[in-house]
């Protein structure tokens, strides 16, 4: 299968149910939010395999720093919802995940600005080099 901009499309609107179903998490037992935790947990470390995949492939370095733009944010949103929950739930899992999602969050971001440094050197200045005769 070949990584597209309507691949991305649906993988963030799988990724936006993972993130109301950890947001409306009000589980009776840690079973429930333990698994909820999970499965958001999976799906940043599948977004930023799928991530890294697309922007390896794509030629225009400003498209891929786009791709992992929304990495982060995607991590971002999951911190946020996770940064009450693990007060909540201390012994349900989401400490674990937060420490997961800020990591991958700070990875992406690396590699978003990596990419913009790429983008804006993709020409060479004029004068830089001395003319061939």
């Amino acid at each position: 299968m070949t990584l597209t901009a309507d691949n991305f499309d649906l993988l963030k609107a799988v990724n936006d149910c993972q993130i109301s179903d950890l947001r409306n998490a009000e589980p009776t037992d840690c079973v429930d939010f333990y698994r909820r935790a999970r499965n958001a947990e999976a799906a940043v470390i599948h977004t930023y395999q799928l991530t890294a995949h697309a922007s390896l492939r794509e030629e225009d370095p400003l498209k891929a720093a786009g791709l992992w733009k929304d990495m982060v944010q995607f991590c971002e949103s999951i911190l946020v919802i996770l940064k009450d929950l693990k007060q909540k739930y201390p012994a349900c899992g989401a400490s674990e995940v937060y420490n997961v999602a800020l990591d991958y969050r700070g990875e992406a971001q690396k590699r978003y600005f990596k990419n913009l440094q790429d983008s804006e050197c993709q020409t060479i200045p004029e004068g830089i080099f001395p003319p061939v005769n």
